[in-house]
């Protein structure tokens, strides 16, 4: 499996193989050897020092945490598509999903607050980094289904907006 995603402004091509220990990913020069030592767990070893790789996959997306290095890959769909949650998301202008599994570290809107379009409205922290989730759309708050510190997925929508009628 090829696939290519950008770091430091550069893409880089990454290639996927099954090996008999696991699996070998070649990352731009680099080839790391990955054999998994638990559940979403990997242990991977480069020029001798053994790594420890985190790896979550929900849906058609993996998140990948190599030494605070976040990558972010969408996994082909049966029919080839590239699909994930998050693109499913995208057309639903009137819910602010989680971009992946994490902790809300912080909400910035209260329910019955007006929001602009691209304004803040919330703070998640997955795998080690903050992201900062924005309305997609202008509006009210409608429903918050999260407080902060809560665990949130990528099914259930953390805010709800009303949006005005045109």
């Amino acid at each position: 499996m090829i696939n290519q995603f950008a770091y430091n402004d550069e893409t880089v091509e990454t290639r996927l193989k099954t090996v008999p220990s696991g699996f070998e990913v070649s990352v731009g020069e680099n080839i790391y050897l990955v054999s998994e030592i638990a559940p979403g767990k990997f242990q991977t070893h480069l020029n001798g020092a053994r790594k420890l790789v985190c790896c979550v996959v929900k849906e058609n997306r993996s998140y990948i945490d190599i030494d605070g290095m976040l990558i972010e890959l969408d996994i082909p769909s049966d029919d080839g598509n590239m699909a994930s949650s998050a693109a499913a998301h995208a057309i639903a202008k009137d819910k602010i999903f989680a971009p992946m599994p994490g902790t809300i570290v912080k909400l910035l809107v209260k329910e019955g607050e007006k929001v602009e379009a691209k304004q803040p409205m919330v703070i998640v922290e997955a795998m080690k980094m903050e992201n900062q989730v924005n309305s997609p759309a202008s509006g009210t708050v409608k429903k918050i289904n999260f407080k902060d510190g809560e665990q949130v997925g990528t099914e259930i929508p953390i805010i709800e907006l009303e949006l005005p009628v045109p």
